[in-house]
């Protein structure tokens, strides 16, 4: 008799994997901002990210704040963006859709020669120390006090909180940046984008 149970027990347990296994869809490529992307509560999503980024970018902008009154160009270093969040957050992924909006602006450069992380091109300084390694041409090396600094710093937060009420969870993040002139330490900008996230869980999960 039970054999027979431990038999029926297993034909069910593959049923059921079989079942699971028909169901699963095949993975496919679709928008940032499709209605069929996957939608966390707790977590930052890739729309999140874009609309971060896009919301921040439009205020920055338009804000007036990366002009100069010589007509020249600022250069733009990009800091750091802390991560006030539950969670470990690759935060170059806000960035970097940043850096490339201020650069196709043509309000601003972005420095490479300092930064955060990988923000940071290390062959600015590593290829100046070669200026004594005899394999180089020396006059082909980059000479030192010819990198430009920068007249701004970009820096960021970003922060959660979490509130449950029975089987209801709602999650808001607010992603916020702001721009100092290094000259003077003062803040020339500053803009926050705020995301609102709620979803019930099932009784049974």
């Amino acid at each position: 008799m039970k054999r027979v149970l431990y038999g029926i027990t297993g034909l069910c347990f593959l049923l059921l994997l079989l079942a699971a296994g028909g169901c699963a869809s095949p993975a496919r490529i679709i928008g940032i901002d499709s209605d069929e992307a996957l939608v966390t509560v707790s977590g930052i999503d890739p729309a999140d990210w874009q609309r971060a980024a896009e919301e921040n970018i439009r205020s920055l902008l338009a804000s007036g704040a990366l002009r100069r009154t010589d007509g020249q160009q600022p250069v733009v270093m990009i800091s750091r963006i802390r991560n006030y969040t539950m969670m470990h957050l690759e935060s170059q992924i806000l960035t970097d859709k940043i850096r490339r909006a201020i650069l196709q602006s043509g309000q601003a450069k972005v420095s490479s020669a300092v930064g955060v992380g990988g923000n940071i091109d290390l062959a600015v300084r590593r290829i100046r120390a070669k200026e004594l390694d005899d394999l180089f041409d020396q006059s082909t090396v980059q000479k030192r006090g010819t990198v430009i600094a920068p007249n701004f710093s970009l820096s960021g937060a970003i922060t959660q909180q979490t509130a449950y009420q029975g089987r209801t969870e709602e999650s808001y993040f607010l992603f916020h940046m702001a721009l100092t002139d290094l000259a003077t330490g003062l803040a020339v900008w500053e803009n926050t984008v705020e995301i609102l996230k709620q979803g019930t869980y099932p009784l049974f999960y």
